[in-house]
């Protein structure tokens, strides 16, 4: 609205733009001033300078160039801790740098560049509370929804792994708090019958782990972004459904519309997901198909067969 406004007043012609509740908002916002032409911007800065291209959060963490002072990016303060805690690997066009430090009260982490052939991929713990469910679809063996969810994510430490083929050279514990935030999610509870076979643990949960990364990995195809802009959690048994339950979030705080798009066509996205797995000629699941680059678990846990099982019967419900 004030952005709107600086470029131009703002009156009822405007309702077919930007919505009836917009305008009604108009007369409580303090930098907007109500004039003859409609409400124009009263304020003395650009406020849609107020926004970061880089990032949809407004409590964020600048990655500043240890030594110069240049600002390389911008990440969200949710998105730091797995990113550029301390050791960790940030790349910025292309160039590594290595983070010294993150300091969370000033929010700025401290980076400088250095050379090497391995990578770093941090290991955390989530936790997915529904908070409201917007959009059901019951069918006679899976339950499909789309809502407001909350998501606990920390970062308990992470691996460095050699550049050349992934392989693990250290284990480094981290002690990071808890990082909090509302999104949405589309999310999906299987009925028994698209489990059969398939429900015993450790099988259960690595079937639904690798489903998980696959949909997640095919998802930007029909929704326009990016992988890193998803997140997931699979479980044998949510603490809310009492089932065993696949998430798909949005990575932002609020949702970007990324997860409601996944609920609208998800027979689609769950059939692409099964060609995806159908056509990877790896045995056990490869960086491809059901491995990700982001997984908090490392990658552990990971049943491709069981998958691609759990996928064709999704199709199967779903259509």
């Amino acid at each position: 609205m004030l952005a709107a406004a600086y470029e131009a007043p703002l009156d009822d012609v405007d309702r077919s733009t930007l919505g009836d509740d917009a305008l009604d908002r108009a007369p409580g916002l303090e930098e907007l001033r109500q004039t003859k032409a409609g409400y124009v911007w009263a304020g003395r800065d650009y406020p849609a300078a107020r926004v970061s291209l880089r990032s949809a959060g407004i409590d964020s963490v600048l990655v500043v160039e240890h030594g110069g002072g240049s600002v390389l990016g911008v990440v969200e303060r949710e998105r730091a801790y797995s990113t550029v805690h301390e050791g960790a690997v940030y790349l910025h066009l292309g160039q590594q740098y290595l983070v010294e430090s993150l300091d969370l009260d000033s929010r700025v982490a401290l980076v400088e560049p250095f050379s090497a052939d391995w990578y770093t991929q941090a290991k955390k713990e989530t936790q997915t509370a529904i908070e409201e469910a917007l959009q059901e679809a019951k069918l006679p063996a899976l339950e499909l929804s789309f809502g407001r969810v909350s998501v606990t994510e920390q970062v308990v430490g992470y691996q460095k792994k050699a550049t050349r083929d992934g392989a693990v050279l250290e284990t480094v514990t981290l002690d990071l708090p808890p990082a909090t935030f509302e999104t949405e999610a589309v999310w999906f509870v299987p009925g028994p019958e698209l489990l059969d076979g398939i429900d015993q643990m450790p099988k259960l949960v690595s079937s639904l782990h690798a489903a998980e990364h696959a949909l997640i990995a095919v998802l930007p195809l029909w929704a326009m972004c990016d992988r890193w802009d998803i997140g997931g959690l699979s479980t044998n048994v949510h603490f809310q459904t009492n089932a065993p339950t696949v998430f798909v979030y949005d990575g932002h705080p609020g949702g970007v519309g990324i997860a409601e798009r996944g609920f609208a066509v998800f027979p689609s996205w769950a059939a692409d997901t099964a060609r995806l797995l159908e056509g990877c000629p790896c045995e056990s699941g490869c960086p491809s198909c059901v491995q990700s680059p982001k997984c908090g678990n490392l990658n552990e846990m990971l049943d491709k067969s069981g998958a691609l099982t759990l996928l064709r019967r999704l199709v199967a419900a779903a259509g």
